[in-house]
């Protein structure tokens, strides 16, 4: 079977689970019933951009539409049991799993007793220590994450780095990756195997929340999604 095919019945699999025809699907795209047809049968490739777009209508994680052959090498490998995809787990909810550097690589330590309310689709969300991704993101902010195994270049996303999570613009090399800040105080991160153990992308940001100090009682909310 073709990577092509191995994709295209995962589609078609997630479609008849859920009772719904090729027209449904394609409705809910925005897409001509024949495109749905073709992707299923192998015909046609998804891009990354139609991917998300039926991860999005299916409520899964982009990566339970990839098959194997399009993981990246180098984020084959499982993710550390205390970072599990966790999108079975909530429902209007997420939980809140730990801290992300916007700065120096810190430690995402499972906290599967807090959930947050999520303002967007997501798998779980982690709270932004530092100001290396400021003023886009500023320490104190909560991030929600989408669990998916790379992202485009440039896009922001969290990026395991052995035991610790650290929140990056990423672009890939040739034997690794660079990792960018928004504050130009903070030098490019470059990360290949050879200097470490574990290396992984374990999401996408998809959104962010913030609390303003402010005099009034009644905290001042700012929400910002992808």
């Amino acid at each position: 079977m073709t990577n092509k095919e191995k994709i295209g019945l995962r589609i078609r699999t997630m479609r008849n689970s859920r009772g719904w025809t090729q027209q449904v699907l394609a409705d809910k795209l925005g897409f001509a019933k024949s495109r749905i047809a073709m992707y299923e049968t192998g015909q046609r490739e998804p891009d990354m951009d139609v991917l998300e777009a039926l991860a999005d209508a299916f409520n899964v994680p982009l990566f339970a539409l990839l098959s194997d052959d399009d993981m990246p090498q180098g984020f084959m490998r499982p993710l550390p049991s205390n970072l599990k995809p966790l999108s079975e787990l909530h429902h209007l909810k997420v939980p809140l799993i730990g801290s992300v550097a916007a700065g120096v690589p810190i430690m995402a330590e499972q906290d599967f007793d807090t959930f947050v309310d999520a303002p967007v689709k997501c798998d779980a969300a982690l709270t932004v220590e530092g100001d290396s991704m400021a003023p886009g993101f500023q320490s104190g902010d909560i991030v929600y994450i989408r669990c998916q195994p790379d992202v485009r270049d440039g896009q922001i996303a969290v990026v395991l780095i052995d035991d610790s999570a650290t929140l990056k613009h990423v672009y890939h090399d040739r034997d690794g990756l660079t990792l960018i800040s928004d504050n130009p105080a903070y030098a490019p991160i470059r990360v290949n195997g050879t200097e470490h153990d574990y290396i992984a992308i374990y999401g996408i940001v998809v959104g962010f929340t913030r609390m303003f100090k402010s005099s009034n009682p009644m905290a001042k909310v700012k929400k910002g999604f992808k």
